[in-house]
């Protein structure tokens, strides 16, 4: 079993202050924060530091693209009006950063009965997002299947008041390209 990395055996609360600083100055100054380490009673060279910002910015890039890709699915299903298609794309999203975080864990230098709780926990919510989307599908199902039988109600009322069949069949797919 490979040695576990000196920032990993560093108290929760000091790993999320040395991350945050690592943020904060855009993954630099090692040798500064070596020094804030050192103050703070740890004894960590400003290379494994480095080898932990190295590994910390790529997670987190990643997770800045995820957080625009839900932006734009977000500002994309805004212009369309269609909730379902969102809902469809975050949770692709949220599968895709279980699988990741999966990955990650059998990867990691943690304790074998820590991993194995964290990826049970992992499965547990993977079922979730699978439930999630039969759910969702059934309602967007649904959701089509009263557009429809509300544009047929719509169009029998319009033809009854002498609307033309243009505009009953404008009114109709108006109606059905809601959950089309």
């Amino acid at each position: 079993m490979p040695k576990r990395s000196a920032v990993g055996q560093l108290p929760e609360e000091v790993r999320d202050e040395l991350n945050r600083r690592l943020v904060v100055s855009d993954f630099s100054g090692y040798e500064e924060l070596a020094r804030w380490l050192s103050d703070q009673g740890y004894q960590i060279s400003k290379s494994a530091i480095h080898r932990h910002g190295v590994q910390l910015e790529a997670e987190f890039e990643e997770a800045m693209a995820d957080v625009r890709r839900t932006r734009a699915l977000a500002k994309a299903a805004k212009t369309d009006g269609d909730d379902g298609d969102l809902l469809s794309a975050t949770s692709g999203i949220l599968q895709d950063l279980l699988l990741r975080t999966t990955i990650a864990l059998r990867q990691a230098d943690s304790d074998p009965a820590e991993a194995a709780k964290s990826i049970s926990m992992i499965a547990r919510a993977h079922a979730d997002v699978g439930r999630f989307q039969v759910a969702l599908s059934k309602w967007q199902d649904e959701m089509r299947d009263k557009a429809a039988l509300a544009a047929d109600s719509v169009a029998k009322v319009a033809r009854k008041g002498g609307l033309t069949t243009e505009a009953v069949e404008t009114i109709r797919r108006e109606i059905l390209g809601i959950t089309a």
